[in-house]
């Protein structure tokens, strides 16, 4: 293919890799948690104790929307919580909690980019996804002393299922296995960024504000047909100016760091940062999965 001029190369790369970063980030996630931990999509994964909104989650799962959506169901309950539903860039999708319920029982459907389907009856909302891969993340207060088994009980009211189990129906035929790529810290420095961005861009449908920099990254190879971009393949000229934008990404992320002020927007809704990618990707590596403001009880 015919490559763009390598300055141009390279004001791409250091675009991407801002735009790309929160994407690597919440994948290094993902691996360690499903690919190489071994947790089953659509099951909540309980871990320490619970911290409050500010703190750490204390539940997570990952859903794979490619084959049909699924089904979140939330207790009745009184005590104060919150699951958050991110895309695989970090953007939220929405939040589903005791500030949004008001403490009632519930079930929730995630549906996949481009879903048609028909929501059937007894579900209380829709969250439409960008992405097919989506990563949920629950907290609550923390547990007082002798409120251990009602604690017990309400974790036991959450669960996740399939949208054909919600049904009574059979199962579609599951989307194939993905070709996961090996997760090495290093691939945030190197050239090799662009190879597992180019695979996650498989779960990512091209949006409407990313457009023009998605056929920018295509111009270059990545996205073109996801899995399949290959370093190797570049000209000289060109693994250069990428590996320069890279730096200049690095440098932008590096000095949006050290300016940053703590009353700054750095995670919400993709509505709520638009284009902001650089605020996304601080997001990303101050504070992964935090929680904006308004979606704390």
């Amino acid at each position: 293919m015919a490559f763009p001029p390598v300055e141009e190369i390279r004001r791409t790369a250091a675009e991407g890799w801002i735009w790309g970063y929160a994407l690597l980030q919440n994948y290094h996630v993902l691996y360690d948690q499903v690919v190489d931990g071994g947790a089953p999509f659509g099951a909540f994964q309980f871990v320490g104790a619970p911290a409050g909104p500010e703190g750490p989650p204390s539940a997570w799962a990952w859903l794979d929307l490619r084959t049909e959506p699924w089904v979140l169901t939330v207790p009745s309950t009184e005590r104060p919580y919150v699951v958050a539903a991110h895309d695989l860039d970090t953007s939220y999708v929405g939040f589903v909690g005791s500030g949004t319920t008001s403490g009632q029982a519930g079930h929730h459907l995630f549906t996949a980019p481009g879903w048609q389907g028909r929501v059937p009856d007894g579900i209380t909302a829709v969250l439409r996804a960008d992405t097919s891969l989506v990563g949920l993340t629950g907290r609550t207060a923390p547990v007082e002393e002798g409120t251990e088994t009602a604690f017990a009980a309400f974790r036991s009211g959450f669960g996740l299922r399939p949208l054909s189990d919600y049904l009574g129906r059979g199962a579609p035929e599951a989307a194939p296995e993905p070709a996961w790529p090996v997760w090495r810290e290093e691939y945030l420095d190197t050239i090799e960024f662009f190879a597992v961005l180019d695979f996650l861009l498989g779960f990512c449908p091209v949006l409407p504000m990313e457009a023009v920099l998605r056929e920018r990254l295509a111009a270059i190879g990545v996205g073109v047909t996801p899995g399949e971009f290959e370093p190797g393949d570049l000209h000289a000229g060109a693994e250069l100016a990428m590996e320069h934008g890279i730096a200049d990404g690095r440098e932008r992320l590096a000095q949006a760091r050290s300016a940053h002020r703590p009353e700054a927007t750095l995670v919400g809704t993709r509505e709520e940062l638009g284009t902001d990618h650089l605020s996304r990707a601080l997001g990303a590596a101050i504070g992964l999965h935090t929680l904006p403001g308004y979606a704390r009880f």
